[in-house]
């Protein structure tokens, strides 16, 4: 009988680590070697440095990897990381710009909530104007504000385009597919077009001296329909960040 018992148990173990077999991770590769569900800590330092005036606040001790996608970004090889705080479920999202393997630069974005369009659907573009005019307004061949030499905010903030700046005229946005891993073995996914992006910069004077405040307009398209977001964001050094439990 307890040899019996003995080869159940056993079988038993044998299917459950078959199950696990036939879950295979495919989140390595990650900066840092980070993974789906590991931690990231932000120090305060750059954002207390930043100051009142600058538009990204500190997102909280210690977040995690909600979910990443790899693309190609202006020619560059680059890593979103979609995070979550741990504490208050805020959401940011972690771009690294990767060089010969190794992360060269890293910013930080938050979403910009005043920027009109903003997650709005289609089906409430004023009356005047349909589908087709309102994302024209935004990524128009000729006129579209994504794109032009500077950016405008309704709070009367002023970006100026940092690829190809010193060309006067406007240049069309950075336009790629996004397929975005929601857990670590594929199987929950979405994709997004991203139809015209810019990325825009101010200089802020912060506590610690003047810097860039980054901007990141953004046209995309999934299953939903179209949306605008506004990204704000921040440079990071590696040093900034802490990775407690990277694999």
């Amino acid at each position: 009988m307890k040899t019996y018992i003995g080869m159940k148990a056993n079988a038993l173990k044998e299917r459950l680590k078959g199950g696990r077999k036939d879950k295979v991770r495919i989140d390595a590769g990650l900066p840092f070697n980070l993974r789906v569900g590991s931690r990231i800590g932000f120090s305060p330092a750059p954002f207390l440095l930043a100051g009142e005036e600058f538009g990204v606040a500190h997102p909280g001790d210690e977040s995690l990897v909600a979910g990443y996608s790899e693309t190609e970004w202006a020619g560059l090889e680059t890593f979103r990381i979609h995070t979550q705080d741990r504490a208050t479920g805020s959401q940011c999202l972690l771009v690294f710009v990767m060089e010969d393997g190794a992360a060269e630069e890293v910013y930080l974005f938050t979403e910009q909530t005043e920027v009109p369009l903003h997650h709005v659907g289609l089906e409430e573009v004023p009356e005047d104007g349909d589908a087709v005019n309102a994302v024209d307004f935004w990524i128009g061949e000729s006129e579209g504000i994504i794109g032009m030499p500077l950016f405008h905010t309704p709070d009367e903030l002023t970006y100026h385009r940092l690829w190809d700046g010193d060309n006067d005229a406007r240049i069309p946005p950075v336009a790629f597919r996004e397929k975005t891993h929601w857990d670590a073995y594929g199987e929950r996914t979405a994709t997004v077009e991203h139809l015209g992006e810019m990325l825009y910069a101010r200089t802020v004077e912060g506590t610690g001296g003047a810097l860039d405040e980054y901007l990141l307009p953004a046209v995309e398209r999934d299953d939903e329909g179209f949306r605008v977001r506004v990204w704000v964001g921040m440079a990071l050094a590696p040093t900034d960040l802490s990775f407690p439990d990277a694999l």
